[in-house]
C-alpha cells in the first residue's frame, strides 16, 4: 500500500491537510503495481470514480519517504510546495489498509479530526489549546492552531466514495467540551451524507449511543484489544455493506 500527503506550515506549525491511501493492483507475479504522484493526480481528476471511501483518524504523524518521522519537516529541508508527496504509512493506516484488498486500484481518503502533524498529542496540553481554539472557530478571534489547516467545518466536509470508517478513538476528556462537540458534529453531518458508516464499539454503550458520543475505537491498541480490533476491522470490510461492529 502507498500513502500520499500534502503538507502546509503556518506560524512554524506543520499540518497534513490532504492524504490518500492507494491500494495497489497486482502484476502477473503478484507484486504490487505502485503509482507515483503524477498518476495519483490523474486518479484524483475523477474522484467520484477512483475514491472508494474515507477513513477518519485522530491526527497524523508522518513524513515524506526521504525524511524522518517525528522531526519537523522544515528542519529537514522540506519545501512546503502545495504538492502531494509519498509518505511513510502510519501503523493505524496499515492495520486498516490490510483489509481493503477489495479496493485494489482505488484510493481511500484519510481524514483526521486534527491535521496537526505531531506524534503523541494525547493526552497533552495541546488538547487544551485545541479546545480553546475550537471555541473561537467561528469568530474573528485569533487561534493558536490554524483554523483552516488544523480543523474542519463539519457541515462542509466533502466525502467521496461509498463509505466513511471512523477510527479516531473512543475516549474524550470530559473537560474538553469543545472537542467532544466538534467530533459529534462531524459524525452527525457525515451521517447526513448518506454514506455507509462503519466504526468499532464495545458493550459499554450500544451502537446508537456509541455514535452519539463518538466512541470509535482506534485501529491500534494494547492488551487483548491488540488482536481484537484488527479482527473486527477485517469483519467490517469483508461484508458488502460497511456497518458498525461490536467487539
Amino acid at each position: 500500500m502507498q500513502v500520499f500527503g500534502k503538507f502546509t506550515e503556518t506560524h512554524d506549525i506543520e499540518y497534513l491537510v490532504k492524504s490518500y491511501l492507494y491500494i495497489p493492483l497486482k502484476d502477473e507475479n503478484n507484486e504490487d503495481i505502485t503509482i507515483d504522484v503524477e498518476q495519483l493526480n490523474l486518479l484524483l481528476k475523477k474522484r467520484n470514480k477512483n475514491v472508494a471511501g474515507t477513513i477518519f483518524l485522530y491526527n497524523p504523524c508522518t513524513a515524506p519517504l526521504n525524511l524522518k518521522v517525528g522531526e519537523k519537516l522544515r528542519n529537514q529541508g522540506f519545501s512546503f510546495d502545495d504538492n502531494f508527496h509519498e509518505v511513510h504509512v502510519e501503523n493505524e493506516v496499515r492495520v486498516i489498509g490490510r483489509n481493503l484488498k477489495r479496493y485494489r486500484g482505488k484510493l481511500i481518503e484519510i481524514k483526521y479530526l486534527f491535521n496537526y502533524n505531531k506524534e503523541n498529542i494525547e493526552p497533552t496540553s495541546v488538547l487544551e489549546v485545541f479546545d480553546m481554539d475550537l471555541g473561537k472557530l467561528h469568530s474573528s478571534q485569533l487561534t493558536v492552531f490554524s483554523k483552516n489547516d488544523n480543523f474542519h467545518d463539519p457541515k462542509n466536509i466533502s466525502y467521496n466514495g461509498k463509505f466513511i470508517f471512523f477510527a479516531w478513538g473512543h475516549k474524550f476528556d470530559r473537560h474538553h467540551n469543545e472537542i467532544s462537540l466538534y467530533a459529534s458534529n462531524i459524525a452527525q453531518w457525515a451521517k447526513k451524507s448518506g454514506k455507509e458508516i462503519g466504526f468499532i464499539y464495545d458493550r459499554v454503550k450500544d451502537e446508537e449511543d456509541s455514535f452519539e458520543y463518538t466512541r470509535f475505537f482506534k485501529a491500534t491498541s494494547f492488551g487483548k484489544l491488540r488482536l481484537v480490533i484488527p479482527a473486527a476491522i477485517e469483519k467490517i470490510f469483508s461484508k458488502e455493506k460497511i456497518e458498525p461492529y461490536r467487539i
